[in-house]
């Protein structure tokens, strides 16, 4: 693998490292919010993640194409880090739910440059550097992402016992900035973010749809809303996590432990998650993205209210983490659907745009199903149900694929 490839790769491993940490804080935090706001605003409060995706969908789905043609990845690298500061300090010195809710449109914009999709396109230039190893280097990148989520799980939880959460705030900021400004340092100068995967110029030698094209077809919006349902359900799940626990009577600081036990978890799938889709494909790698969640939230659903112990925790997350995965999906079933020919433009748009929509829509969702019903239980009831939604749509859009009409 030539020089500038790993350059790239590295810088997007470290970027992503620190920028999805910062993203993975929120759930951990949010019985602090609460806390300070009370129990009864707890889905108001979680209107700052929701906000949050939302801008990260805008930007994400209109705002990338067009930047990333202007911007060199090292340059976005250096704005997130920016971003990530601003994010920490307003959340630092909030004294009431809607400065929290201002920060959290400050993260999603981080969040849209900064994570998955802007990792992926980091690389996407040396594609052909990569060769047949191409779907591992991605769940490399993507796994540095969870790598990330798990640290800064662990972090605030080793720090709440020597300062307070607001002060915690300060250790992630300063950490997040190094992680952009090393990512700044070591992405090559010499690639623009909007490369494509063999080259701009060579765009229309390469085999697939325009983002028009995909657009027009039934497959492009059974994935978005295929992914949006897996997202839903996950991160529906991860964000209340931590508050499940303690309302079962775990400690504050096992449960924010907890949180990263399962983001660590996910490392690993995320990381596999290349190695499943080359063995199995992409329906094998849907499947054990999103079985062992159903299982997973149908069990703490069911189960764990009446036993509420550390093992079946453990268990239950560990199921539920193969969600992680929903990240992996979305650049190969792309690949998969219609072609790399804009890669960069359709993309996003499910890793960025649906994934992330997800997001902001879990926290209501889920939320206010807990909140209204007073029940834990049946929020996760709800995510079990719309995580096999998405499966559904998912392979209903590998039937009617725009590629196997091209070939045919």
């Amino acid at each position: 693998m030539k020089s500038d490839a790993k350059r790239a790769m590295t810088g997007a491993c470290i970027a992503l490292f620190g920028n999805m940490g910062l993203n993975s804080t929120f759930s951990v935090f949010l019985p602090y919010f609460t806390a300070e706001w009370g129990e009864e605003n707890m889905a108001k409060i979680a209107l700052a993640a929701t906000c949050g995706c939302i801008m990260t969908f805008l930007c994400s789905t209109f705002l990338f194409k067009p930047l990333l043609k202007k911007l060199r990845p090292r340059t976005v690298f250096a704005v997130c880090g920016v971003l990530a500061v601003i994010y920490c300090m307003i959340n630092s010195f909030a004294s009431s739910i809607p400065m929290v809710i201002l920060a959290g449109l400050f993260g999603g914009v981080n969040l849209a440059f900064g994570t998955h999709a802007m990792g992926v396109v980091a690389i996407t230039p040396y594609f052909g550097d990569f060769g047949a190893k191409v779907s591992s280097r991605i769940a490399i990148v993507l796994a540095s992402a969870s790598v990330g989520a798990t640290a800064f799980s662990f972090l605030p939880g080793a720090l709440f016992g020597v300062m307070s959460w607001r002060q915690v705030y300060y250790v992630i900021a300063a950490v997040v900035l190094l992680c952009d400004a090393a990512a700044f340092l070591i992405l090559p100068k010499t690639e623009s973010a909007g490369g494509d995967a063999q080259g701009a110029e060579q765009t229309g030698q390469i085999p697939g749809l325009t983002r028009k094209q995909a657009l027009a077809t039934p497959a492009f919006w059974l994935v978005f809303f295929g992914i949006l349902f897996l997202s839903i359900a996950y991160l529906g799940i991860t964000t209340y996590m931590t508050s499940l626990l303690k309302a079962y009577g775990m400690p504050e600081t096992r449960a924010a432990y907890m949180q990263g036990i399962m983001q660590g978890v996910g490392i690993l799938f995320v990381f596999l998650g290349g190695a499943i889709t080359n063995k199995l494909g992409v329906k094998g790698l849907i499947l054990i993205t999103a079985v062992p969640v159903v299982s997973g939230a149908l069990i703490y659903a069911l189960v764990y209210p009446n036993a509420a112990v550390m093992w079946l925790a453990v268990v239950c997350s560990v199921l539920c983490v193969t969600g992680a995965m929903t990240s992996n999906i979305c650049p190969v079933i792309t690949a998969v659907l219609f072609g790399n020919r804009e890669l960069n433009a359709i993309n996003p748009i499910f890793s960025g745009g649906a994934f992330w929509g997800g997001a902001a829509l879990a926290t209501q969702i889920i939320g206010n199903i807990i909140t209204g019903t007073q029940s834990f239980a049946n929020g996760y009831i709800a995510a079990a149900a719309i995580c096999a939604a998405g499966v559904v749509l998912l392979f209903l859009a590998l039937a009617v694929s725009p590629m196997k009409k091209a070939k045919a």
